[in-house]
């Protein structure tokens, strides 16, 4: 497609919105590394927003195959193994696809679990593993068959990383990084450290769990998770810097010498020692993937919410220790350039491209070709844009479909002035499971977006924002220093927000869950005073106990969604049936059995 009827096509879908006919929604939150580039310098792409597998030889610049899966599969996380096929996650279709080559042919299909997130394969015992967000860690033979092993870990697992004959899988919310043995036994745990940040002054970031002129970043969100060739593992993660917000003014959510409370970190563990934290490189918000070159000398972060891509020297980043930003520390490290617009191959020139990616969108995935060129996928192009050696523009490699685009994902996914994105908070649509201190409302835990948003105004624990626009006017454009938003991105983004399901379900006993559910329902207990109808929330204010009147959340994907209250202060679901949940002043539960709450919390888990 020229430049000019990609550029007519997306004004058309800009001035539909603007005159009262909103594009339908499109695409899928932003989840980064959908993309690998195999032995053989081909790049196997998992359009999610598509539903489909593109492969690309590098050498020629063609698209060699295109594999059209089922609606609402959502491929995510790719692997290949030593006989060249090539394995896909597919995220919502619960489903491990093995391709027997790039050629892309029809696919052996298994079961893996209710929502696979990571796969990688293992030579030393031929063995390709996938990491689901309930916590299975199952293992299969590559060339065919079901799982041959389930291991139980903790839920919300992420990426694998094979390091020997162990497991280093990595959990996304909380950013652990547990470590498995041959015999799928857990072995060890650990977390990135904290760091901390010197505060001046009494500005929106003033104030803190810490006193003396600091306050701590814990590490939370590890969005990408590699390994290299010489056992090192390498996170790509956000911070929580757990400073006092100003929910009151504009900017109030960043500022600061830090900048922003959700910063970008990366972590890394060399063998035989502990995790640690190294010099920030991505300066942005959501850092959803990185690469490691084919030598090994070069790394590449991915930035999706200012859509850069900075290159540096692996040697470099794995000696710099992170240091306090304001405290009078090391210089962060100096980034490449940013990437600049592809130039059709039928053009003579480069103009006519926005410099704020309008046309590209955000970028999700980054790899390195064979030569050391840095590969990196746009869906929205939707294409591959190359960068000779991650500097200079190569050439672009455009996939069937042609461009496409939806105002509210694209805001959703968007940096703001003060380095946050909404998805910084709700990475996936999801929430980042934080709870953050407000100057005049004190606790607060991030809410998730995922499952029938439309449905669940007013908004925010206070239930203060009457509808979505308002929320947006509020928070997006005030508090998190957006600036105004157009008709077309706040018409959009609730439609595209209502397509993002809850949580998958866990798999849990079906018999203690049905019992559960009669409990659940019973009148001595009043749950469904409240918790009622299809997404189980009257959308009503109440108190529960916790000392004020709060918004009723819906329970869809409930178990997935700890720590729990609006303050947070129930960590686990049977805490939440003692006093940090409000005890009977929240349903009437103390008069129930050990038994009796593990039958309820099985049913909630099953929603």
């Amino acid at each position: 497609m020229s430049r000019l009827k990609t550029l007519l096509l997306f004004i058309s879908v800009a001035a539909c919105s603007e005159h009262g006919r909103t594009p339908d929604p499109w695409g899928v939150p932003i989840t980064g590394g959908t993309m690998i580039v195999t032995r053989t310098n081909v790049a196997v792409v998992a359009d999610a927003d598509r539903d489909r597998v593109v492969s690309v030889d590098l050498a020629t610049n063609k698209v060699i195959a295109e594999f059209a899966l089922d609606p609402g599969s959502e491929p995510g996380r790719l692997a290949e193994d030593s006989a060249g096929r090539i394995h896909v996650a597919t995220r919502r279709g619960g489903q491990l696809l093995t391709f027997a080559s790039t050629a892309l042919g029809e696919p052996a299909r298994r079961n893996a679990c209710n929502a696979p997130r990571g796969v990688a394969y293992e030579a030393a015992n031929d063995r390709v593993h996938v990491a689901c967000q309930g916590g299975e860690l199952a293992t299969f033979a590559p060339a065919g068959g079901q799982a041959i092993r389930v291991v139980h870990l903790d839920r919300d697992l992420r990426d694998i990383v094979v390091q020997g004959t162990d497991l280093l899988v990595s959990r996304f919310r909380s950013a652990e990084l547990l470590t498995v043995d041959v015999n799928g036994l857990l072995t060890s745990r650990a977390a990135p450290p904290p760091v901390f940040r010197f505060r001046f002054g009494s500005g929106p970031l003033g104030g803190g769990p810490i006193d003396n002129g600091q306050v701590d970043a814990v590490a939370n969100v590890a969005w990408r998770t590699v390994g290299l060739s010489d056992g090192t593992i390498v996170m790509s993660h956000q911070r929580h810097v757990r400073a006092t917000l100003d929910g009151e003014q504009e900017g109030g959510y960043g500022g600061g010498c830090q900048n922003s409370p959700a910063e970008d970190a990366v972590t890394i563990k060399v063998p035989g020692q502990p995790l640690r934290a190294v010099a920030r490189v991505g300066r942005g918000a959501l850092p959803v993937d990185l690469a490691v070159s084919p030598t090994g000398n070069k790394l590449a972060f991915l930035v999706a919410g200012s859509g850069q891509v900075r290159v540096v020297d692996t040697t470099t980043v794995l000696a710099r220790e992170d240091q306090d930003e304001c405290g009078g520390g090391e210089e962060p490290l100096p980034p490449d350039e940013p990437p600049p617009p592809p130039r059709d191959d039928d053009d003579d020139d480069d103009q006519g491209e926005d410099n704020n990616n309008q046309r590209l969108g955000a970028p999700t995935s980054v790899g390195f070709a064979a030569n050391g060129d840095v590969v990196i996928f746009y869906p929205e192009l939707p294409g591959l844009v190359v960068r000779q050696g991650g500097g200079p523009l190569a050439h672009s490699i455009r996939f069937t479909g042609g461009g496409k685009s939806n105002p509210g994902r694209s805001v959703f996914h968007r940096q703001t002035r003060v380095g946050l994105a909404c998805a910084s908070c709700h990475p996936e649509g999801g929430d980042d499971a934080q709870t953050w201190s407000f100057r005049t409302l004190g606790q607060r835990r991030t809410q998730s977006l995922a499952g029938d948003i439309l449905s669940r105004a007013p908004y925010h624990w206070a239930g203060d924002e009457r509808n979505l626009s308002i929320l947006m006017d509020d928070v997006f454009a005030v508090r998190m220093g957006g600036g105004p938003l157009t008709v077309a991105q706040k018409e959009s983004l609730g439609p595209w927000l209502n397509t993002i399901p809850a949580p998958a379900p866990f798999k849990v006993n079906e018999v203690a869950a049905a019992r559960g559910k009669e409990i659940f329902e019973r009148a001595d207990t009043a749950c469904t005073a409240c918790h009622n109808g299809s997404i189980f929330t009257n959308n009503a204010m109440t108190d529960v106990g916790k000392g004020g009147v709060f918004k009723v959340p819906s329970l869809l994907g409930v178990g997935s969604r700890p720590p729990f209250m609006h303050d947070g202060s129930a960590s686990t679901l049977r805490e939440r049936f003692g006093p940090a949940g409000g005890g009977d002043s929240h349903g009437r539960t103390s008069h129930l059995t050990e038994a009796q709450i593990s039958d309820m919390i099985a049913y909630l888990e099953s929603l």
